[in-house]
């Protein structure tokens, strides 16, 4: 059964801010530990974190584990040693891999650096393969994905293979499919790593277009320029929060 998260049912002032936003997602008192036999390696250490709609956010931090652990909780690709993560009002941190399965498809967008496009598939392929495993018809799919192709700029780009697309498009393509679904948090993991200087900011310039229309976007990042560009700046260090900064409205 399925724990409903009372902070997301009101609305609740974002740091450093008076105005209000809604809760999409929230940790409470997060610890992560792995275990290799004997021994045991504790990577997260109490962190609670709320996220808010529309917010736009940059996790920076020393290179290691501690991010990428973090955008898997939050990407309910893996759960909490202790702890409680919400997703909307649904608590995930003690759901069946089936149940994290069907919220992660149904209610996240995920961007990776190196794209992981299915290169057998071409544009339109890739990008309407989420609503695919959500039951949508054809047509539908083949609606929705061409919208989304055209909104990123490759609608004359739909019968190519990844491996025909430089990397910028590719991660449009990328972009265009974390949307396909209408999610209510799109994690992206290093977005512009693999990038140049000019498709790295036309990607950003994407994800800005994004956030202005509404969408909630959380970022891993080591990119200067993205977090300039974000609302939201946290650091994570020794797995914990250094830092949770509210760089502008």
């Amino acid at each position: 059964m399925l724990e409903s998260n009372p902070d997301t049912e009101t609305t609740t002032a974002a740091p450093n801010s008076s105005v209000a936003q809604s809760v999409v997602a929230s940790l409470h008192d997060i610890s992560k530990t792995y275990y290799m036999g004997a021994l045991s390696v504790e990577v997260l250490h109490g962190i609670s974190l709320d996220f808010y709609a529309g917010d736009y956010i940059a996790i920076m931090g020393p290179s290691g584990c501690v991010k990428t652990t973090l955008m898997n909780i939050l990407g309910c690709l893996d759960q909490p040693t202790t702890g409680k993560y919400f997703l909307g009002q649904d608590d995930t941190s003690q759901m069946a891999d089936d149940e994290l399965s069907t919220i992660r498809g149904a209610r996240l967008g995920f961007i990776f650096q190196s794209y992981n496009l299915i290169q057998q598939l071409n544009v339109l392929e890739n990008i309407e393969m989420p609503l695919f495993y959500q039951g949508y018809s054809a047509a539908d799919s083949h609606e929705i994905a061409m919208g989304l192709a055209q909104k990123v700029g490759l609608d004359d780009r739909v019968d190519h293979k990844p491996f025909e697309l430089s990397g910028g498009q590719q991660q449009r393509v990328a972009i265009a499919r974390a949307l396909a679904v209408d999610p209510l948090i799109i994690l992206a993991d290093e977005p512009t790593g693999n990038l140049d200087s000019k498709s790295g900011a036309e990607i950003l310039d994407i994800f800005d277009e994004l956030n202005a229309q509404g969408k909630t976007l959380l970022m891993v990042t080591h990119s200067d320029e993205l977090v300039e560009r974000s609302k939201r700046e946290i650091r994570l260090r020794d797995g914990r929060v250094e830092s949770d900064e509210r760089l502008h409205s």
